[in-house]
């Protein structure tokens, strides 16, 4: 199994509508080579394990020109989002060491606007979001952030990633998939504020840091964790960007 980035973030445990623990075996992870050490994860209970795993749901037929792929070191890691022409928004545990953006492809690996990141800033408060600076205006339609009330228990969402197509986390996708489904906790607290996700596939390593849109479009969530392995759940916790709205925007000057 591929490597965790950091250790399991384990939240609060209030009941799950479907019983069980409804947070199991969290871990938040870029991508890793194929080559990574393989520790197993700790034991932990599916909510609503009858469900046919699917990782990372449906192949995107139309890329969102904001999203990108994010790369260390020239090697794919995370999934992120432009929010302005010369600043992407993504997960704080895929930053340091040299980084470089791909937007607005639907594959991985080619098409698309490149640029380098040239500043890489964490939200002050510890929570799990990070504004990168990048090099040159790569303009878009940006997405609107979301505000109060826009990520509420029960929101249906969209979330977007180029992460992992298997289980075990291996076997990273080509081209930009998206799952669907609602937050059905959103005060989940994983790492900070976190919106907790049933949707029809399961958040891996490789979308940490991609985008979690409502109906209309807003940006309301960055992906922080996912279980490993993924168990058809649809499990995916994500920081709620509403929450840190005011130091984006002061940051990227909104």
């Amino acid at each position: 199994m591929a490597a965790a980035f950091a250790a399991p973030a384990t939240a609060d445990e209030p009941d799950a509508p479907n019983g069980g623990d409804p947070y199991p075996n969290e871990v938040h992870a870029p991508a890793l080579p194929p080559d990574a050490g393989a520790p197993a994860p700790a034991a932990g209970k599916a909510r609503n394990s009858g469900r046919v795993p699917i990782v990372g749901g449906h192949n995107a037929t139309e890329a969102p020109p904001f999203i990108a792929a994010l790369y260390k070191g020239g090697r794919f890691a995370c999934t992120a989002s432009l929010v302005a022409a010369h600043w992407v928004l993504t997960a704080d545990h895929c930053i340091g060491g040299s980084i470089s953006v791909r937007a607005g492809s639907l594959r991985r690996e080619s098409g698309g606007q490149t640029a380098n990141v040239t500043e890489q800033l964490s939200e002050p408060s510890g929570s799990d979001i990070a504004l990168l600076r990048i090099d040159k205006d790569v303009q878009a339609p940006y997405p609107a952030l979301g505000g109060p009330g826009d990520a509420a228990t029960g929101t249906s969402e969209r979330v977007f990633g180029y992460g992992y197509k298997r289980s075990d986390w291996s076997q990273l996708s080509d081209v930009l998939k998206y799952s669907e489904g609602t937050i059905y906790d959103s005060r989940c607290n994983v790492l900070g504020a976190t919106l907790c996700i049933e949707n029809d596939g399961d958040t891996a390593g490789g979308d940490s840091g991609g985008p979690m849109l409502t109906a209309t479009g807003k940006l309301i969530g960055t992906c922080t964790a996912g279980n490993k392995p993924t168990d058809g759940s649809g499990f995916g916790a994500y920081s709620d960007v509403t929450r840190y709205r005011s130091w984006i925007d002061r940051t990227i000057g909104r």
